[in-house]
């Protein structure tokens, strides 16, 4: 079954592990891109349409990347974020996320401008990762991240779905379904 809807993760470590797990539950194509032979196993993403084993940059920069496609980066300690970033910032993804502080975040979009990047390439640039849901575990940040893809695919704001009642204040739900 081909999947037009494709995530792209760069790094196979515990977020991109449950970046992986979430986005197959979704049915995603996924698509892991490391250097680390002993993360990147079929055993530990058994689901993943493809594992590209290898120099990280590389193998961004040979990949086709569509405007269906949604790029995550989280590399083991950082180590490629800012050079993947500066790989795919030019791509025609639908998304791209890097897993990174407020500080690297100044520092990324920094030299982004320094290199003449377009302000509206730098802005479409999701960074720190994943909508504000709380929580500093892997699977918390791997769902934040998970769910603003999903809201960036679905051209949506990602916040609340509640609706206060006129009279008392109440909150009720919205009634999409």
């Amino acid at each position: 079954m081909e999947h037009s809807d494709k995530i792209i993760i760069t790094g196979s470590g515990n977020v991109a592990f449950y970046v992986y797990k979430f986005a197959s539950l979704l049915d995603y194509n996924i698509v892991i891109i490391d250097n680390d032979e002993e993360m990147l196993t079929r055993e530990r993403f058994p689901l993943a349409g493809e594992l590209i084993l290898g120099d990280i940059i590389e193998n961004i920069s040979r990949y086709d990347i569509t405007r269906d496609d949604s790029i995550v980066i989280v590399t083991r300690r950082h180590e490629f974020d800012e050079a993947v970033l500066k790989t795919v910032i030019y791509s025609p993804a639908r998304y791209i996320g890097v897993l990174c502080n407020r500080h690297q975040v100044g520092n990324y979009f920094s030299k982004l401008t320094a290199m003449g990047i377009a302000d509206e390439l730098i802005e479409k640039v999701h960074a720190p990762i994943g909508l504000d849901l709380g929580g500093q575990r892997a699977a918390e940040i791997a769902l934040s991240v998970v769910a603003e893809i999903q809201a960036v695919k679905y051209h949506r704001p990602g916040g609340f779905m509640l609706i206060k009642g006129r009279q008392s204040g109440k909150v009720k739900r919205d009634e999409l379904f």
